[in-house]
């Protein structure tokens, strides 16, 4: 019992979290136990209705989302039947990965997983949680890319060109397509959320995701992507316009990747609790030859945090110009590298640019990195790629702070090893198989220049 109670309790908190206007005497643990019966608090609860949540009024029995993953054996028509069964209504299915979504009323979950536990086709069932965006922008203009050469990729720049082709699956807002300096850079993606093809954003994230990866280089126009060369961006939208998504709209955004053609897959947002059904999917990308990169959160805390902290993927801490991990960089087992993620120039909506702090640059930096070995050696499996980032890293903190080092995109293009790692994540994080020591050189460069202006992100 405890254990569904706990189970219903983050699924409640998701609920809170997605609906904040939503007002209720208690919160969303005091709730469930008051359902289930457990404090003194029980009492008839009305179904929310859409008048309701209009007028603010309070909330005491919403609906909560939960996955429910199946034995191998199991047919649809089953699963179905199953939920059905429990009084839980069915939602969107994932078949490959036997994941099922399904939703109750707070005031009938505990019986609703309690019931499905009993089923043995059942093999267990998670909170749909929600996963938060890695990072804010801002609206500061900067006039130039301090990070292109602390990674070494002005070494890289004009000296490996590579001659293969790669894919970054960007899981997050979506991305506007329609800037100029992602012109070509995009190949078909998908909505998790609608049935649009992800090149909108309503919420700015992703496409400042997708410039720090691939926008144009050398092209007179403002920045320049790491991935300069034989790198694209495939825009799957899993978040909403507040930066704030699903588990089962990842999970099924990550396989969505998986079967049209990943290479990467970023995943820019982070969030405290582990889902046995995401690893499923993480689980998924790895079997398939896919590198997988996660932000490690900005709050400055050793607390893990998942995706990054799941096996299987490059957990990213954000350092700043002087290879000090920023103030507000989540740090500790989850963190893998560590990369630039402080005041990053990268494409902004409708145009033009602006800055970013967090995480999810430096997770950004890392996927494009990963792109640009793959599309330099396309014989280089997942886990050859994870280890010459790894083993070709720069010191920088310590290794709580950024795992193996801060990346070195030069050194990991030149590294010729075929021994392959598998991130461990945490608890227990690495394998550690680098850094290097070795100062790096600049033997190329190239100069961008930033469109001026001021661009407000996130006031909507």
């Amino acid at each position: 019992m405890a254990a569904d109670l706990s189970l219903v309790a983050d699924a409640a908190q998701r609920h809170a979290n997605e609906f904040p206007s939503e007002r209720a005497r208690d919160g969303p643990a005091e709730r469930c136990l008051a359902h289930a019966g457990r404090t003194d608090k029980a009492k008839d609860l009305a179904v929310e209705t859409p008048d309701q949540r209009e007028n603010g009024d309070e909330i005491e029995n919403p609906v909560l989302h939960f996955i429910a993953a199946f034995t191998a054996g199991s047919t649809a028509a089953e699963q179905a039947a199953g939920l059905t069964a429990a009084g839980a209504t069915p939602g969107d299915a994932i078949p490959v990965l036997h994941l099922q979504g399904f939703s109750a009323l707070q005031s009938a979950a505990v019986a609703v997983i309690d019931a499905l536990r009993a089923n043995p086709i059942v093999v267990r069932v998670d909170a749909d949680a929600l996963r938060d965006a890695g990072a804010a922008p801002s609206d500061t203009d900067y006039s130039s890319q301090w990070s292109l050469p602390k990674i070494g990729w002005d070494q890289a720049y004009g000296t490996v060109n590579p001659a293969g082709s790669a894919i970054v699956a960007v899981l997050d807002t979506g991305v506007d397509a329609s800037h100029p300096d992602l012109a070509g850079q995009l190949v078909a993606g998908a909505s998790m959320l609608d049935t649009s093809a992800g090149t909108t954003d309503p919420n700015g994230h992703g496409t400042a995701m997708a410039g720090i990866i691939a926008a144009l280089t050398n092209n007179g126009l403002g920045i320049a992507g790491i991935g300069y060369a034989g790198v694209k961006v495939m825009p799957i939208t899993v978040l909403g316009a507040a930066g704030t998504g699903s588990d089962s709209d990842v999970i099924a955004g990550t396989v969505y990747a998986v079967d049209h053609g990943a290479d990467v897959i970023l995943m820019a947002f982070s969030n405290p609790g582990f889902s046995a059904s995401l690893q499923s999917a993480i689980d998924y990308a790895w079997t398939h030859n896919v590198v997988v990169v996660a932000a490690t959160g900005n709050d400055g805390s050793s607390t893990n945090t998942y995706p990054a902290g799941d096996r299987g993927v490059i957990g990213v801490s954000n350092t700043n110009q002087f290879d000090v991990l920023n103030v507000t960089s989540n740090y500790g087992q989850d963190t893998f590298l560590g990369a630039p993620g402080t005041d990053i120039l990268s494409t902004a909506v409708g145009g033009g640019y602006a800055s970013i702090t967090g995480t999810s640059a430096s997770a950004a930096e890392v996927a494009a990195a990963a792109a640009l070995l793959r599309a330099n050696d396309s014989a280089a499996t997942n886990g050859m790629i994870v280890n010459r980032l790894g083993e070709s890293a720069d010191a920088a903190g310590t290794v709580a702070q950024t795992g193996n080092g801060r990346l070195n995109v030069a050194r990991a293009l030149a590294d010729p090893s075929t021994t392959p790692v598998q991130p461990a994540g945490a608890p227990g994080g690495g394998p550690l198989v680098g850094p290097y020591s070795a100062a790096a050189t600049n033997v190329a460069s190239i100069t961008v220049s930033a469109q001026t202006g001021t661009l407000t992100y996130g006031t909507a």
